[in-house]
């Protein structure tokens, strides 16, 4: 694994909210049928809030996958706390790699994973 950053190795082991939400808002669950992987992400929106100023309060994933599916499902789940609804369409490939500090290209199927679970989510939200 040393083609693998030291922040990317940190989530793969320690992977931040894996289980589920009980409360949660809404539910994605995406599957990559070229490797198998699969990914579930559930995320609870602040209450009482509506519209554009809706805020994500708490995401939690489980997968079903390679090391860089955990990586970045972790990696996402920390970056959507806080934001609002209407930004998270905002975050890109990019992003997500960059704040794994990097990730081979053969990996960036994980990332397009993440990204999908995130839009299946956000349009159930809408």
């Amino acid at each position: 694994m040393n083609q693998y950053s030291e922040t990317f190795l940190d989530h793969y082991r320690r992977p931040r909210n894996l289980g589920d939400l009980v409360d949660s808002d809404v539910v994605a669950i995406v599957h990559n049928e070229v490797c198998g992987d699969v990914l579930r992400i559930a995320i609870a929106v602040e209450p009482g809030v509506e519209g554009d100023r809706r805020r994500i309060i708490a995401m939690r994933f489980k997968a079903y996958g390679c090391a860089a599916t955990i990586a970045v499902a972790s990696v996402i789940s920390e970056m959507v706390v806080g934001k609002r609804v209407v930004d998270i369409d905002a975050i890109g490939d990019d992003d997500v790699v960059a704040a794994l500090d990097g990730l081979p290209a053969g990996r960036i199927h994980a990332v397009v994973l993440g990204r999908a679970a995130l839009r299946e989510a956000m349009a159930k939200l809408s």
